[in-house]
């Protein structure tokens, strides 16, 4: 068999992703003003990579909010500074501030915040005013609580355009990305898909942690044939994992 089936790092367009791109593009449709994206769901069904992923190739900016800047506006615009590249930002808020809305009003771009739920809610009007005065989309990233609080807020929630729910990974994306990341090796069929969906629960990362799992199964029988019996085994070692 030689080397058997690998398993290769690959950004898939799932459902997700499709619907993400169509959120962007709505976004754009308010260009000139200020105003905000929501983007929430369970952990696990592939927020963070498709941000980073359109964000490097449509020359955006991403940063994952850090638990130590929960009490720290400076810290938080600091690094956003950073980000826009300024390698040495001012040491108070106020000059930060202005330093980042000057950049982005010379040169506008989308802004990504994830994992936002880290934050203090007072961080929201902060954004409110940075997208408000720099006249860009901020695009905030959470978990399943995020709209809940950001709709606690009149004026933030007023400015968010566009909003989107992570679905689960759907039968149909587990065999596009199976195709994808093997080479088109590893082919699944229904029966087997349907037990990968319903053991993870629509988490993204489990998905590849069985694949990756079924394939060492796969590969180490040598039999060249994929059975429902090495999916069951694979399911349970890499989902309980």
């Amino acid at each position: 068999m030689g080397k058997g089936i690998q398993i290769k790092p690959v950004f898939v367009k799932t459902r997700n992703v499709r619907n993400f791109e169509v959120l962007m593009q709505g976004l754009e449709l308010g260009a000139g003003e200020g105003r905000l994206g929501l983007v929430h769901g369970r952990a696990g069904r592939g927020k963070t990579r498709t941000a980073q992923w359109y964000a490097a190739h449509n020359g955006c900016v991403y940063m994952r909010m850090m638990t130590v800047w929960r009490t720290s506006e400076l810290e938080f615009l600091k690094n956003l500074c950073r980000e826009l590249g300024l390698a040495n930002p001012p040491h108070r808020k106020g000059p930060c501030f202005v330093e980042i809305v000057d950049r982005l009003l010379v040169n506008p771009r989308p802004i990504f915040l994830d994992e936002i739920e880290k934050l203090s809610a007072h961080f929201l009007d902060v954004i409110r005013d940075l997208s408000d005065l720099a006249k860009i989309p901020v695009i905030l990233i959470g978990e399943a609580e995020l709209p809940v609080a950001m709709r606690r807020n009149a004026r933030v929630w007023s400015r968010t355009q566009q909003q989107l729910e992570f679905d689960p990974i759907s039968a149909a994306d587990i065999i596009y990305y199976c195709g994808e990341s093997s080479g088109q090796q590893l082919k699944l069929v229904p029966g087997m898909v349907t037990i990968i969906e319903r053991a993870s629960g629509g988490d993204f990362r489990l998905v590849r942690r069985t694949l990756l799992n079924l394939v060492q199964i796969y590969n180490a029988e040598g039999s060249g044939r994929l059975t429902e019996q090495m999916v069951k085994i694979a399911v349970k070692t890499g989902l309980a994992g």
